[in-house]
């Protein structure tokens, strides 16, 4: 399992022209949740965290990291996007 510095450096990787205060762990979840939430973009042209999901599965997929970091960081992804799904649940109960 790679360390919290490796799998922040290797997200970092993948955003070329995105500046990321990305540095620790708790950092890189937070942002995984705002790609996933499409936090960046306009409330009207947002997509759903689904559609952000599958984004974010073959960008890590399409990148050069290594076998070993690109299932962490769809393993992270994973979890975040059923943490959000849980919470959506809840606030429209």
């Amino acid at each position: 399992m790679s360390s919290a510095n490796e799998l922040t450096a290797a997200y970092q990787s993948l955003w070329k022209n995105r500046q990321l205060d990305v540095d620790n762990m708790t950092s890189l979840l937070e942002a995984i949740c705002d790609d996933l939430s499409d936090a960046r973009t306009h409330p009207r042209a947002r997509k759903s965290f689904h559609q952000k999901y599958v984004l974010a599965v073959e960008r890590i997929l399409e990148s050069g990291l290594g076998h070993d970091h690109q299932l962490q960081l769809i393993s992270l992804h994973t979890k975040k996007l059923r943490e959000l799904i849980q919470n959506e649940g809840r606030n429209h109960s």
